[in-house]
């Protein structure tokens, strides 16, 4: 037993053992996940009793939306409205990008790489509909 810290070389070894079990089971869990993170799953008890400080969280600029469920499973997730417009926005380009996409090939036809990439970005929300154009059209006036 060591005279400091009152532990045996039994409970040590146990520690150490422990601490190594855990730190191979987060690098497991880490490499199923792919390295993601998993959310936070608020209990409803805990929702309810930080209802104010979760819809709090959720207004902060760049924050992640506030997951509730029992026993630790997401069943719901709160998040701010803006976030909220912000993913319907970027499903309503996808959804339009790939129909314009789909009627494309049903001509026959194959975009470029340059217009798959245009594509991509306004899908992505890094340019709009107007600027793709403008970028075509521009092609044409020269």
């Amino acid at each position: 037993m060591s005279a400091l810290s009152g532990e045996t070389e039994e409970t040590s070894e146990f520690a150490t053992a422990t601490a190594t079990a855990i730190a191979t089971a987060t690098a497991y869990a880490s490499a199923y996940t792919g390295g993601v993170q998993l959310p936070e799953v608020l209990s409803f008890r805990e929702f309810r009793a930080g209802l104010a400080a979760a819809l709090r969280r959720v207004q902060e600029p760049g924050a992640e939306p506030v997951f509730v469920g029992a026993h630790r499973r997401a069943e719901a997730v709160v998040l701010s409205v803006e976030r909220y417009q912000e993913l319907v926005a970027a499903a309503g380009r996808r959804e339009a990008v790939g129909e314009a996409l789909a009627s494309v090939r049903a001509e026959g036809l194959e975009p470029s790489p340059e217009g798959l990439v245009r594509l991509e970005a306004v899908a992505e929300g890094r340019l709009s509909t107007a600027e793709a154009r403008e970028h075509v059209l521009s092609r044409y006036r020269r």
